[in-house]
């Protein structure tokens, strides 16, 4: 009898503890601020057209892919659900002639994602081409390699951990595409494009919660800092507990899709068009001119 007592104690204890658990979850918030930063290394062209106007073009060309482009984020979270978009900027005044370039990114870095890390799914607004898709499914297994190498990030102390995931066929085709640029020739061709697909991530555990942009997850504690390929995408400011409740909404508006469903429909719809375009590529390059 009183090991019985004993025994309804413990349960009872457990399931307080893990109430209280998860009550403190669902009180804390948090507002974490990224910026996604994308270069590329430009091979020197030293050839010369019979036309400056040209010229200047190849020239701006490499310069503004020099810089990259930079894209602000925020992310809103609790310790069971999140959602992750792009922060919205006025365009700019600019001075002169000058380039801009952006980036199309696959990882779910550029796109609106909710998280709801009690289910383990997500829920990702995307388009192909104006169409409207909503993505739903469960989360990416990530086999974090974990290591005891530390760097400071803001005011947390942040651990790395790095994965390297399999090349997907599309990943598989799109890397051979490229490979026959640089043999063709052509602007294009002077992208020295990062071909190590390890990610690297640096998570902290004095925010336990196991979550980080985008639809990077699964480490014991917040990610600030992710490298993959290209791409850097760090934490610059988190606001803890702000003063105004936060409202996280799962999307609903699109079709609704599965990731594998929406990557074989991307694939096709790409391909289709680039069909159309003579094999053209999706770098968006743009000049502005002030009066």
């Amino acid at each position: 009898m009183k090991n019985f007592k004993w025994m309804v104690a413990a349960v009872v204890f457990f399931a307080f503890a893990k109430a209280n658990t998860l009550q403190a979850q669902q009180e804390f918030q948090a507002i974490a601020h990224y910026v996604a930063q994308t270069k590329f290394d430009i091979k020197e062209d030293t050839t010369k057209s019979k036309d400056p106007m040209q010229d200047e073009m190849k020239r701006k060309f490499r310069e503004a892919l020099s810089k990259g482009s930079q894209q602000e984020y925020k992310m809103e979270f609790t310790g069971t659900e999140s959602v992750y978009d792009k922060v919205v900027e006025l365009a700019k005044p600019s001075v002169g002639s000058e380039f801009s370039v952006s980036f199309s990114n696959n990882n779910g870095v550029g796109a609106t994602i909710y998280k709801n890390l009690s289910q383990q799914m997500y829920y990702k607004e995307a388009e192909i081409f104006g169409k409207e898709f909503l993505i739903k499914d469960s989360f990416p297994t990530y086999n974090w390699q974990l290591s005891q190498e530390t760097k400071q990030i803001g005011n947390y102390l942040c651990y790395k951990a790095t994965y390297v995931p399999e090349l997907t066929e599309i990943q598989k085709e799109a890397k051979k595409k490229r490979e026959e640029k640089k043999e063709t020739g052509g602007l294009l061709a002077q992208i020295e494009t990062n071909e190590d697909r390890t990610i690297t991530a640096w998570y902290t555990p004095e925010i336990p919660i196991s979550n980080g942009p985008g639809e990077y997850q699964g480490l014991p504690g917040f990610i600030l800092e992710v490298k993959e390929k290209n791409t850097v995408l760090l934490c610059t400011k988190i606001e803890i507990n702000p003063a105004e409740n936060l409202k996280i909404k799962q999307p609903k508006s699109g079709k609704e899709i599965s990731q594998k469903e929406f990557d074989a429909l991307y694939k096709k719809k790409y391909d289709e068009r680039m069909e159309k375009q003579g094999g053209k590529g999706f770098i968006i390059i743009s000049e502005t001119r002030s009066n």
